[in-house]
């Protein structure tokens, strides 16, 4: 994609353009999906995954400094943004490259942003500087724990799900799905999913924790139908976790 709109965004006009050029690429059918899919109070213009990917990165590859500059002082003013526009700044915090203290902080405001599972987990996944310093992320994920933000602790869940899936981890990555109480609907699925992950990569340690552990019935079977449904899973074992399911 080379679009001029793109190429420098630090002025409100400028921004105003990069907003109409958004709406150029709306898609009304999609739309109305995303509408339903996201359950959230946030405008949304319609834009396809793989198009907002191509808009962070032609932004990204150009004066991405004065977009990031801009977009942060707007947010701070405008609370009624799209969630296009934060997820294609959220995009590019992922491609930066900062110091540790500086791409926390950049971190923070994307999660002060998120408002639906969405955002968070398109986030996370592009997120690949996490492994460039796994421990001392890991220790800022773990100040998460007891946050009061539902999507701060879906964050911290969702991470660990996609850079913390080791043996070193699985043991701690247990003892946070107990002490993450809260029952908002994603954050609990996304305990569920996470457990379900570690099943497929630990599964003794996995069933061993979800036989005896304190976890609600609701997250012990929602993990159980997470770990049922997944390809990476043998038939004879989809059978066996069974035998855990609670009514």
């Amino acid at each position: 994609m080379k679009n001029g709109i793109l190429r420098s965004i630090k002025t409100q006009k400028e921004y105003s353009k990069f907003i109409e050029y958004l709406f150029l690429n709306q898609d009304l059918k999609y739309r109305e999906y995303m509408i339903k899919i996201l359950a959230t109070n946030t405008g949304i213009i319609g834009i396809r995954s793989y198009l907002i990917k191509e808009v962070a990165k032609e932004i990204f590859n150009n004066d991405f400094l004065s977009y990031i500059k801009f977009f942060e002082k707007l947010s701070i003013k405008k609370k009624n943004l799209y969630y296009e526009e934060k997820l294609i700044y959220s995009l590019v915090v992922s491609y930066m490259k900062e110091n540790f203290s500086q791409k926390i902080k950049r971190v923070n405001r994307v999660i002060d942003l998120m408002d639906n599972w969405s955002i968070c987990d398109s986030f996370v996944s592009s997120a690949k500087f996490i492994k460039e310093d796994k421990e001392k992320f890991y220790k800022f994920l773990k100040g998460k724990i007891y946050s009061e933000k539902n999507y701060e602790q879906r964050f911290l869940l969702v991470t660990l799900l996609n850079y913390y899936m080791e043996k070193e981890y699985i043991q701690d990555i247990f003892e946070i799905c107990l002490q993450i109480n809260n029952k908002e609907y994603y954050v609990r699925m996304a305990k569920a999913w996470l457990l379900s992950v570690c099943y497929v990569n630990f599964e003794k340690e996995t069933y061993s924790f979800l036989k005896t552990c304190a976890l609600d019935d609701w997250e012990i079977n929602k993990t159980i139908q997470k770990i049922r449904e997944s390809n990476r899973v043998k038939e004879e074992k989809k059978q066996e976790i069974l035998c855990l399911k609670r009514k």
